[in-house]
């Protein structure tokens, strides 16, 4: 009697093994990874994408760089999908006036069967000069980046560099920008960007680590900056002791969302050598572009 209980307890045992490893066997097929691009083209999902609204995240510090995009998702298939978005992955406008973006940091979605989801997407901008998308904008997926476009999205993937340096890295390879445009107050971050753009492109280092140019008593240098929504400005010089020395303007209201080109000269007579700065701020005392100046 025990040895028959026994033997229909080991039954029922090797029978939950093979169930649980059916089970387990059966999930893994149904959320074999493929790309969003290939679902789409499947007609599995359902998308849209578009400029994301500045409240959506706190780390949201601009509207063409970083967590700047809103994918929302609808799956329409009837397994579980496990999808992913490549970093190098055009974004693509139907208005030829914004600019046409790439991803920079891979994302992988899980969604159910008739699943929803909402996420923001890591993306820069290729073109420098045009304005950046915005919430009532549409991007749809393009093809793949290739070349140093590719690699360098690779690189700002694996190394988390969603910043404005990483942006003026992609400005680099895009627009053909000076290498010394890649500045950050993480030197880390800027040294790597700086050495692996010059490795990628074959371009010389900048003769300091910044995009400013001094000779007989004059500096000058350019600054690219988005304003968002009606702001005021201050644009200042100050020492390394953050005292200001000069100013180019105070209190510039901007009325319009707009990518503003800041293009500046300073003549300087009997300054002591050492290292200034350059400065955006707003009403608020944010710094919102920051330039280091070498005198020497």
């Amino acid at each position: 009697m025990f040895g028959y209980l026994k033997l229909i307890s080991r039954s029922m045992f090797l029978l939950l093994l093979i169930s649980i490893h059916f089970i387990l066997f059966t999930t893994k097929a149904e959320c074999a990874e493929i790309s969003l691009a290939d679902a789409i083209k499947n007609g599995q999902v359902k998308v849209s994408i578009k400029g994301s609204p500045s409240d959506t995240m706190r780390n949201l510090i601009s509207h063409y760089y970083g967590p700047c995009l809103l994918l929302n998702i609808h799956s329409t298939a009837k397994t579980t999908l496990s999808l992913r978005i490549e970093s190098g992955r055009f974004l693509e406008t139907a208005d030829s006036s914004e600019q046409r973006m790439v991803i920079t940091h891979d994302e992988l979605i899980v969604l159910k069967p008739s699943g929803k989801k909402s996420i923001n997407l890591f993306a820069m901008c290729t073109q420098m000069h045009e304005r950046s998308p915005g919430t009532e904008s549409l991007l749809a997926l393009g093809p793949m980046a290739e070349g140093n476009l590719l690699q360098l999205t690779q690189f700002i993937h694996k190394n988390n560099f969603q910043s404005l340096a990483g942006q003026e890295a992609v400005w680099v390879v895009t627009d053909n920008n000076d290498i010394g445009s890649i500045y950050s107050d993480n030197k880390d971050e800027m040294n790597k960007l700086q050495l692996f753009i010059c490795q990628l492109t074959g371009k010389l280092p900048p003769p300091a680590p910044h995009s400013i140019f001094y000779a007989s008593g004059l500096v000058s240098g350019e600054i690219v900056f988005e304003n968002k929504n009606r702001e005021t400005y201050s644009f200042v010089m100050m020492n390394e002791a953050g005292e200001k020395i000069g100013t180019f303007f105070e209190n510039r209201t901007l009325e319009k969302p707009m990518i503003t080109t800041l293009t500046w000269r300073f003549r300087f007579k009997g300054f002591a050598k050492g290292v200034y700065y350059v400065k955006l701020i707003n009403l608020k005392n944010e710094v919102v572009a920051n330039r280091p100046v070498v005198i020497n």
